[in-house]
């Protein structure tokens, strides 16, 4: 019962680190490229040279009577085969730790484009919560803070409203004009009820 939620809680997990899938497999996708290449590179070259001490030993061991030839010989081919599985090996594995690091660094870079990115559509459609300070390790945090510089500004802009239009609908009921008090009200309410924080807000600042 127990290693179902953790195997889902696992996923989720993973999942979280690819928040801009399509940004963090880009560069984990080049750093795999890379590391495949120099690792290429440097595993022919040391096979290269390998090879050349081989057909070195060979010449020498086609005396039958050079029996030193003959064991390194053998030795040398046994060798040059696990050299090529060990060679694969390594570069498979450092590609792939490579690939796996890029994706938690640009994740660092990844959760703040995210969280904007999503403020700003909560923006566009009228709501202006309160945001979540970025996690520990996050990078942007210069860009963050202008950017809740400015979401401040416009939360402050809409509290003024909220009071200028509650201000105008008492002045409105005043004189006697009901029907517009109370739609200066409907305005007041709105511009509160968008300084308010949803749910939603809360648990998309903690990918």
């Amino acid at each position: 019962m127990t290693e179902r939620p953790r195997s889902a809680r696992s996923r989720r997990k993973i999942r979280n680190y690819l928040i801009f899938g399509e940004y963090q497999l880009h560069y984990a996708g080049q750093m795999v490229l890379v590391s495949a290449a120099l690792t290429a590179g440097l595993g022919w070259l040391v096979y290269h040279e390998t090879r050349i001490a081989s057909r070195v030993v060979d010449l020498r061991a086609l005396d039958p009577s050079d029996v030193e030839a003959q064991v390194l010989s053998a030795a040398f081919h046994r060798s040059d085969h696990r050299l090529l599985i060990g060679l694969v090996i390594f570069g498979v594995v450092l590609a792939l730790v490579l690939g796996a690091w890029q994706v938690v660094t640009t994740h660092r870079v990844a959760g703040p484009l995210y969280y904007i990115a999503y403020q700003t559509r909560h923006i566009r459609d009228g709501f202006l919560g309160p945001l979540h300070p970025l996690r520990k390790g996050d990078m942007l945090r210069g860009f963050f803070e202008t950017f809740r510089e400015m979401q401040e500004a416009m939360r402050a802009r809409a509290r003024k409203e909220a009071e200028q239009f509650a201000g105008l609908a008492a002045q409105a009921e005043d004189a006697g004009l009901d029907k517009i008090a109370a739609e200066l009200r409907a305005l007041s309410k709105q511009r509160q009820d968008s300084l308010r924080a949803s749910s939603n807000t809360s648990r998309t600042s903690e990918k």
